[in-house]
Formats: C-alpha cells, structure tokens, sequence
C-alpha cells in the first residue's frame, strides 16, 4: 500500500466523536508561532498567527441565499456547501452579512482590498486555514475517504471520471467527521477561497505578524480540494489558485473573523534566556585584563552603591566629552527634507535629509511596518556607511547589498519595529573620507569624527521625538563594524538610547583603527592607560548592551571589556543586561548570531 509523503498527504487527526451544528457556529484558534527560515535573509524568523475564528462548516446554500436572496449552486440542497461562486461574490457575502449583523464590513468590493483592523466576516488567510487544518498524520489513497469527501485515486480511465462526476456530488455539510479544531470538511467536498494572491515564492519577504500572499497577483488561493479531486500524488497537495472571476460547481468558501488577540510567549527564567549571551571561554571568567577597575575610586576604594557609581561616572563622562570635543549645546528645532516614499510589500518607506548643521544635511531612512508592534511602536536606529545596506534596498547611495545578514533595518521592520537608517558622516560631508576631516576640522576645530557623529545621532533623536506613534521610551541602536562604533558611541553619549546591539566594533581601542582621522586620530594612541572602551560600556549602564564578536575586530579577549563593566550593571541588579556571542566565523555576522541579536532587541524594547 502506497504511502504518501507530500503535503497532499498530510490530514488533520479527525475526531470521532460528533460536533453539534447546533453549537457555535465558529471555533476559536488561538494565537500562535512558528520558526522558518526567511528565503529573503536566510535568518530563522518567528512568525506570528493571531487568534481567530472560523466557520466549522463550509459556508451552507441556505445561509448563502438568506443573505444574498439567491442560490447559484450546481448541486441544489440547502444543507449542502454553496458554490459556483466567484472570489468577488465570496467577499461580497461577508461585507453583506456584516452589515446585517452590526459589523464593520471588511471588503473595498471595488478593489477587493482587506482592512485588517475591522472586525467583520472574510475569507481566512492561507496561513489561517492551514492553522485551521491542524497537526497531520499520513493516508494513503484507500483510506483518505474515511476523512473527506474526496474523489478516487484514478488517473487512466475517462469513463471513470465521467461516471465519478456523475455519481458524485457535495455532501451535507458537517457528513463527515471533525478534526481536533472542531471543523467539518476541510479536505474534500469543495475547494474553498483564501483571502491570499497567490505567488509568493522564494525571495518575496516574510510577513512576520499574521503572514498573508503577495500584495498582487493574477490569481486568489484555493485550499482543501473537492469531492472530485484525485486522492492520490496528482492530488497537488489540495492547494490551487484561479482567477477570482472564476465559479465553479467545485469551489465555495468558509468564514473567519479577526479577534484582536495577538500571540505572547511565556517568559523563560531570564537566565535560561541570557544563557547564549553568557557563554564565556575557559579562562576568561571574571578576567579583565589589564583594564583599569571602573568600581574604584579616586583613592582606590571599592565603589559599593550606586552613588559611588554616579560620581565616578561623571569623571568618566567628562574626560570623554572632552575626548570628542562635545559640548551641552543643543540642535534646536529638527528638520527633514523628504526625497521620496517607497512603498514596499512589509513597510513604508521615507527618503529624507535631516538638518544636523544649519548648513548641511544628512541621509536618513525611516522605515514605518506594515503591521506595527504595537503603539506606540519601539523604534531602532541603524547606523551604517550608507541607508541602502541597513534597509537592504538600493536608494543611490555608494554602497548597496541584498538582503542579509547586514540588513538590521529591514529585518528589525519586519519585526514590527519603526526602523531608521542613517548615513556615516564620512561618506557625505565631503568628496572622500580626506576631504570629510578636512571640511569637519574647518568648521568643528575640536569636534573629532566620532563626536561629529554623536553630535547627528543626537539630531536624529531629537527628530524621532517629535514623530507620532513613536515609544519614546523604547528606542534601541544596533550597528556592524562602523555601524557598531557608532552604536556605541552614540549609546554611551545618548541616555535616550534604551538598548543596543554592536557587531564587530573592535571593542578595544588597539582593536581596531580608531587612530584614523575619521574617528579620532592618532593621539588616541598617547591616551593615559586608564582610557578604553569599557568605560563606555560603563557609560551604557545599566541599558542592554550586547556585543557580537567573530574572531576578527573581536574575540576572546573582548571579554575582558564585558568582565569590566559587569560589575557595575551588578550595582544597578542587572548583571544579565550586558552579554557577548562569538560566532567565531569572520568579520561578517552569521545567521545565528543576528538571529541573536535581533531576540536581544526584542526582549528589552517589547515583542517577545
């Protein structure tokens, strides 16, 4: 006996015991998630079904007739699936029952457009309706009609087809046994239309939050199959698409309705959560090298309290000011010049130059999703050379790569989030990095490069405040190599960054070029021993802070600077909000290791 192992073959676990039509009409599916891997990114992502409710049964001829006062059907009997219906009709139907029960209808009849926040009748999504489907066990084509009114296993013989479409019809609604979730007739009797185009295929994005198809296509989904569809391989998995004009004897519809009830995990302990963050080598626990002790005074005492701490770290803020020439002014009112929208199929996209100088203006992209976290909405800020990396969308900048592992403002709006990309001093205040630091040290005498950056994190921050919708109290930064060194220093110079991730920045000062004159310059290298990046990290405390590391700017002894600061995020009680991973594989981050960093965002600015 052949078993079959695709998609076609895989059913629901059908009770045995009888459902009630005289029960709810609808079953309630709750909220849930799922891992798969984005075929956009390749990063593993966490996609999210609402809860929603769903006919039991295929939309019945009486039902279909009461409101539309007609009955299109082939097969005539009240209590059996309407069909010879179109898409159009189908939609149609549940903007007319909504209005007839006091619900918003859903429906632009017009366009056949769905609003997702109105509460009326619609046709489910494909993700809907195989959530519906349920967990799947194998048939094999003897026994697939024990689960649904399905047709024969024949392929050969025309005569049986004919006699098939002769002596074989739809039956009652709810004739056959429910599956797990309650519902009737999943499998067979007649296929059923989805909200969805069909089309989505590899290289189209993830919606992550209630994923539904392409925003177009020829073609509207159709799922479940008919009583004359093979039961067999040719089966096609009992997924089809044909042009919503269509109507067939073989196709009807059933319901859904949107709850409003989003999913939410349960909390794991915060440190099984922070376990990955927190794998330190052999020989590196608790070691800091040969930096100087951020919890030591003046007179070399232990700094105990959290008092002790803000006097210390008002030193540190000082002698760092001064190293990037900073000073208390203010940027005054923010600016933007808009350039152009992109509207894209998991966001909107904003062009824009934001004043950071009364006589210039720097590149920003501010990235709004399709389906927000929440609202207020967080918000993550990007730094990079260029906008077109972080958004992993070429705009005209120099530098462009696909989506991937670089991508943070797109994979962060795909999460839900408000992303901004914003463009490197360097690759815009002059035709080259030379004439950059030539035209900065002309007009900013005491302003190094990397203060010139805080000095446009700042704008932009200011900026961010004044937009509608955005969480305020939630704004996180994450960088690659100089996005990293820039996260950081705009972190450890900004309290209104809330938590940060940095990839690769060379978190020693001799780790990395900071001697060059886009950054520093070489006096860095005349520095008192007392100076390096973990009195940044220290500046950071106690907001989230994680390193990303890959055997390149940064490894093992990276952990020296996380050991350092330790101790003070342990002053505020929250050791665990400072972390570190090594991928080990180069300079470039790997799946795994953004997966990660994505999750750290996540679980400090809201969405896990």
């Amino acid at each position: 006996m052949k078993i079959f192992s695709r998609l076609a073959c895989l059913l629901p676990l059908f009770c045995t015991f009888a459902v009630s039509l005289a029960q709810d009409e609808f079953a309630t599916i709750p909220a849930s998630s799922k891992k798969l891997t984005d075929s956009v990114t390749g990063i593993e992502v966490e996609t999210q079904i609402s809860e929603f409710r769903i006919a039991r049964t295929e939309t019945t001829q009486s039902e279909f007739s009461r409101i539309m006062g007609r009955n299109p059907s082939f097969h005539q009997g009240l209590d059996l699936p309407v069909e010879s219906v179109s898409w159009w009709e189908a939609i149609r139907y549940c903007n007319l029952r909504s209005l007839k029960e006091g619900l918003e209808p859903c429906y632009d009849l017009a366009t056949g457009a769905r609003d997702p926040s109105r509460a009326g009748y619609r046709l489910p999504t494909e993700a809907e309706w195989l959530k519906a489907f349920g967990d799947s066990v194998q048939f094999t084509a003897e026994t697939i009609g024990q689960y649904g009114n399905i047709g024969s296993s024949n392929t050969k013989s025309l005569e049986e087809l004919k006699k098939d479409l002769a002596g074989r019809m739809p039956q009652k609604a709810g004739s056959r046994p429910a599956n797990k979730n309650g519902l009737f007739d999943m499998l067979g009797n007649v296929w059923e239309w989805c909200d969805d185009f069909n089309g989505r295929v590899a290289g189209h994005p993830v919606p992550l939050i209630d994923p539904r198809g392409p925003d177009w296509a020829p073609e509207r989904v159709l799922l479940g199959g008919s009583f004359i569809s093979l039961a067999g391989n040719w089966g096609r998995s009992y997924r089809s698409s044909i042009m919503p004009e269509y109507r067939s004897r073989f196709t009807g519809f059933r319901l859904c309705l949107s709850t409003g009830r989003r999913w939410s995990a349960a909390a794991p302990e915060e440190s099984v959560w922070a376990e990955p963050y927190n794998r330190v080598p052999a020989g590196f626990e608790n070691k800091t090298g040969e930096l100087s002790s951020l919890v030591q005074d003046s007179q070399g005492k232990t700094i105990t309290t959290l008092e002790g701490w803000e006097k210390r770290r008002a030193g540190i803020k000082a002698k760092w000011e001064k190293t990037l020439g900073l000073s208390a002014e203010t940027s005054g009112k923010p600016n933007v010049k808009e350039v152009r929208t992109f509207e894209e199929e998991l966001y909107t996209g904003k062009l824009m130059y934001l004043q950071v100088e009364p006589e210039f203006w720097e590149k920003i992209y501010l990235m709004y999703p399709r389906c927000p976290l929440r609202n207020p909405t967080p918000v993550v800020i990007v730094p990079y050379y260029d906008v077109d990396v972080p958004a992993g969308q070429p705009l005209g900048g120099r530098t462009y790569l696909p989506p991937g592992t670089r991508s943070f403002a797109y994979l962060m709006v795909q999460q839900g989030y408000i992303a901004c990309a914003i463009r490197w001093y360097g690759e815009s205040y002059g035709e080259g990095y030379g004439e950059a630091v030539a035209n900065l040290k002309l007009n900013h005498p005491g302003l190094s490069g990397l203060g010139k950056w805080v000095r446009d994190a700042r704008c932009l921050l200011d900026y961010l405040y004044t937009l509608p919708g955005v969480d305020r109290d939630n704004i996180g930064i994450i960088g690659h190599s100089l996005g990293a060194k820039m996260s950081l220093y705009a972190a450890a110079n900004e309290p209104r960054i809330t938590a940060v991730v940095c990839s690769e920045p060379g978190m020693g000062l001799d780790f990395s070029n900071y001697e060059d004159y886009w950054y520093h310059d070489n006096s860095i290298l005349a520095r008192d021993k007392a100076t390096d990046h973990h009195e940044l990290l220290g500046l950071i405390a106690s907001r989230p802070f994680l390193l990303i590391g890959g055997d390149s700017a940064d490894n093992d002894n990276s952990w020296y600077y996380i050991n350092s600061a330790r101790p003070v995020y342990q002053l505020f009680g929250k050791p665990l909000n400072i972390g570190y991973f090594n991928h080990r594989s180069g300079h470039s981050p790997t799946p795994e290791a953004v997966g990660l960093a994505v999750d750290w965002l996540k679980h400090f600015l809201g969405g896990n």
